[in-house]
Order: C-alpha cells, then structure tokens, then sequence
C-alpha cells in the first residue's frame, strides 16, 4: 500500500502546518481547569486506586486505621512518659498530628511517582496531567476519612469536650492542605519524572521532618532559637497546626494561616510557571 505525501511548497506553508498543530494542543490552564472539571473520572480513579491497594482484604483501609491506632496508642504511653505529660492530654495532641502528618506525607512522597507511574497512560492517549494529581488528592482524602475513625474513639475515650464548634475550624485548614496538595503533586510529579534521584531524597527529608517537627513533643517545650528554626519557620508545623489545633479545641495560630495562604500563592505560582514550560516534554521524559 502506497501512501502519498503532499509535498510543502514553501516557508509559509511550513509555518501553517505549525501554527495548526500548536492549536491542537492543550496549554497549562486548560490541562488544570479541564481536569478539575472531569470529577467523575479523577474521583473514580482515586476510589479505584484505594479498592486495588487493598484487595483480597476483609477490612481494606482500615488496615491503615488500626495500624495508626496501635502507633497511637503504644508511642502515646512512652511518649507521655518520656516528656511527663497527662495521658489524657498527650493521646488526643499525638493522634491528632499524626493524621495531618499522614495526609501531608502520604501526598508528598507518593507525588514523587505520580507521573512515573502514569507514563504508560499519557505515552498513548491524550491526557490531562492534573487529573492524576486530583485523583491522587481525592485517594488521600478517602484514606484520611478512615483514619478520624481513631481520633474520634481516642477522643471520646479520654476527652470528649474536645468535639466542639472550634473542632470545625479543620475544615477550612484541611482544604487549604488539599488546594497545595494538588500543586506538590504535579511539581514533584515534574521533578521526580526528570530526576530520578530525587525520590530517595524526599523520602529521606520526610523521614528527618517527622522527628523535627512538633508531632511527638509540644512546641511549648522549645525557645528562643530551636524555637524559631524547628516551629517558627518549619513549614511543616503550620501544616499540621491548621489541622491539628482545632481537633484540640484551639483556634490556630495566625502566622499559621499566614503560611499556609503564602505557600498556595507562591506555589501555585512556581508549579504553573513550570507546568506551563515542559508540559509538552513530560510524555518524553523517561
């Protein structure tokens, strides 16, 4: 079979054939508002990615409840020991940073293969890359559900008035964590797909984070300089404060929400920056 090709007469030609095929492609913005508008599809694939990692199961996800349980419970009992804190007091403050801690962690570190994994999807189909990144959101979100199973018993064990109206201020720090997750995700997603030796390195800094930030031991213990260094200008501690100090029955402190609304500005603003650049390169990087 002979097919034939229809010869290019000059210059201007060329340069149609280029300004046609750059109108079919699709820029930055619309790749990010197309894919926020396909709910039904990043939704499902969050669902489905949840069911698939917990197959053959008989609790599924709860696994990831009853294992933060028993973390909860065996590091509260030293930890109160250790720091000379009340029980009572100690469980709900461990508990509940540890389901914002999981909710940030788990988005970085699994950002780090957001677009590794999906190379095989986008290498052959036209694709929304922010649907990946909202469906990876929308999977963490499902799990963290899960997980305020084990704050609610903790705290109805040892201090129910903790369940108050201030208890609902964790709705807005939580969306201002999902609003950056999204942006973490596609610019480690990015980073990670063309540096393959950055993922070690993230994994390795969320494991340091986790110890220098203020989960196992209260802010209040630190001053003057360790204080600045390890909460003032620890970004991961204002993540966990909007989210941890209302399931304390505390209003989160400004320079928390200070943060938080200066990471989504400035982040959005950088990932979009580079999204917007190599977008039309990552189904090339390998």
């Amino acid at each position: 079979m002979t097919i034939a090709l229809t010869p290019v007469e000059n210059i201007e030609d060329i340069n149609d054939i280029d300004v046609g095929l750059r109108s079919l492609e699709t820029t930055a913005a619309e790749d990010l508002l197309r894919g926020l508008s396909k709910r039904d599809l990043w939704a499902r694939l969050g669902w489905l990615d949840v069911k698939r990692r917990y197959r053959r199961t008989t609790i599924g996800p709860f696994w990831t409840s009853i294992t933060l349980a028993v973390y909860v419970v065996t590091v509260g009992t030293v930890g109160a020991a250790l720091w000379h804190q009340d029980i009572y007091e100690y469980l709900p403050f461990l508990v509940s940073g540890m389901i914002a801690w999981t909710l940030v962690s788990s988005i970085i570190m699994e950002s780090c293969s957001l677009l590794i994994a999906g190379q095989p999807l986008f290498r052959s189909i036209r694709f929304d890359y922010s649907i990946l990144a909202y469906a990876l959101v929308w999977r963490n979100f499902l799990v963290l559900l899960h997980n305020f199973v084990v704050y609610f018993l903790v705290v109805l064990l040892l201090k129910p008035s903790l369940l108050g109206v201030t208890a609902l201020l964790a709705v807005p720090g939580l969306a201002l964590v999902f609003v950056n997750g999204v942006w973490i995700a596609l610019l480690l997603g990015m980073i990670c797909l063309r540096y393959r030796d950055v993922p070690p390195l993230v994994n390795s800094a969320i494991q340091i984070s986790m110890l220098i930030t203020p989960l196992f031991w209260p802010a209040e213990t630190l001053v003057g300089s360790k204080r600045v260094v390890f909460v003032d200008i620890n970004p991961l501690y204002h993540v966990v404060d909007v989210v941890r100090a209302p399931l304390l029955g505390r209003v989160p402190a400004n320079i928390s929400y200070v943060v938080m609304i200066a990471m989504t500005i400035v982040g959005w603003w950088g990932t979009y920056a580079m999204f917007k650049r190599f977008r039309r390169r990552i189904a090339y990087w390998s």
